[in-house]
């Protein structure tokens, strides 16, 4: 029997560059985990672009897509090529897990949740069968999937390690058929502790799990030896939960002698997590940089957006610890809370303004499925779930007059004024910082 071909496409623009910075490690795990589970019964491709072209040409058995809200209509659009194909279309990631009720008729399956173990049953289903029979897919956990005219979801499954709060047991991303720079990306948890509500990562990963580090070292030496990679930001929703487990990397690193080779990583983390003896394993390992989401120099929208572990003074406090140890500290901000005031907005800008930030990103608050943001907004008709995905992707700098905005207190034309207040001082503390970065 024949390898069968799965045609993995990550569904971002290829023409916009931060969607498209880093390898997309999501689907790295994916096909790590088919050639390690099917070994030779299985040829993997990943794909960003050229997806018709692809389709066309590889004649893949199966057709593979992931996508957030924001690029919806993308993944619609190579869904239908699948059909169109006659090829059997999976469809995972952020989006469909929080709205199953999105899987178009193109679209075969929904994969709700993480996929590796699910992809697997999927594949095998699809080499004994030679589709994926309705009557089958119902022993198989986590999945949306049409049933004739009826959408059926199963169970949901259990997400990987969440016993042992431990990932050690999913093979390594496969960056084979990435673009590897030598400034690349490492995940090392899945989940975060917190309920942000605007967040919609603690919806899709349910609990907090890690890498151990040992796994985090043998991946580290991968990428410097196989890639030449010298630097390394973590991508976790926040990187040092752990403080042991940061211990134990802290460990590894100077016996390695990463720091004296030039190597430098950068990570996010909560201001909460910040304390002078974690600064100083950071500074030791080469951190250069630590991003945290101090969202509002306000306390009550702070609250709101965060809850009530969040304090302005201890977020004022991380700043100045970093700073102090020679961690450049970043930060992103939020405005447009629904019932945040200019007022309140003008307490983040002077926030900005005396602490000693290197970057700042500032970002407009936008409703994605899962949150209680979204839900709020979907109350005042503001969203749907049948909406087009396009309009979460409107960058509110380049079309401010177009985005969704949940403010209840502050005008389309006022934020847009104090918005471009903010990026003034934005990009004076970038400036600033570029000197000795």
């Amino acid at each position: 029997m024949e390898a069968t071909r799965v045609l993995l496409v990550n569904c971002v623009n290829p023409y916009v560059e931060a969607q498209n910075r880093y390898p997309a490690l999501g689907l790295g795990y994916l096909v790590a985990i088919l050639n390690r589970e099917l070994g030779d019964a299985v040829e993997v491709r990943l794909i960003e672009e050229d997806v018709a072209k692809t389709v066309k040409s590889w004649r893949p058995h199966l057709l593979g897509l992931s996508s957030v809200s924001q690029n919806y209509n993308l993944a619609k659009s190579y869904a239908e090529l699948g059909r169109e194909a006659q090829i059997p279309v999976i469809i995972g990631g952020y989006h469909i897990t929080e709205l199953p009720s999105n899987l178009t008729e193109a679209m075969n399956v929904g994969v709700l949740g993480e996929g590796e173990y699910a992809l697997v049953e999927l594949v095998e289903l699809y080499r004994e069968h030679g589709e994926l029979p309705p009557a089958k897919l119902a022993d198989i956990e986590g999945l949306t999937y049409w049933d004739g005219e009826e959408r059926v979801t199963t169970p949901p499954r259990e997400v990987v390690g969440k016993k042992e709060k431990n990932l050690d047991m999913l093979p390594m991303a496969d960056r084979s058929m990435m673009r590897v720079r030598p400034h690349s990306n490492m995940l090392t948890s899945r989940g975060c502790p917190y309920n942000c509500t605007f967040c919609a990562s603690t919806r899709f990963w349910p609990n907090i799990r890690y890498f151990s580090p040992e796994y985090m070292m043998e991946e580290i030496r991968h990428l410097r030896d196989t890639y030449g990679v010298k630097y390394i930001t973590f991508h976790d929703d926040l990187f040092i939960a752990n403080t042991k487990r940061l211990a134990g990397l802290h460990e590894l690193v100077m016996r390695e002698g990463l720091p004296k080779q030039g190597f430098r990583f950068s990570c996010a983390s909560s201001a909460t997590r910040i304390t002078d003896d974690t600064a100083r394993m950071l500074k030791e390992m080469n951190f250069v940089s630590i991003s945290m989401g101090l969202e509002s120099g306000n306390q009550e929208v702070l609250t709101r957006l965060k809850g009530k572990a969040f304090k302005v003074d201890i977020n004022e406090q991380a700043v100045h610890t970093l700073h102090k140890h020679g961690i450049h500290p970043h930060a992103s901000f939020i405005l447009g809370e629904p019932l945040e005031t200019v007022e309140q907005m003008m307490e983040t800008y002077d926030f900005i303004k005396r602490n000693p930030l290197s970057l700042v990103n500032l970002y407009v608050l936008t409703p994605l499925p899962g949150t209680p943001q979204w839900h709020a907004a979907k109350a005042k008709g503001l969203v749907s779930d049948d909406m087009d995905w396009d309009q979460l992707n409107i960058s509110f700098e380049l079309d401010w007059q177009r985005v969704i905005l949940v403010s209840e207190t502050v005008s389309r034309e006022e934020l847009h004024r104090v918005y471009q207040k903010f990026r003034r001082l934005r990009l004076y503390k970038y400036a600033k910082a570029m000197a000795t970065h």
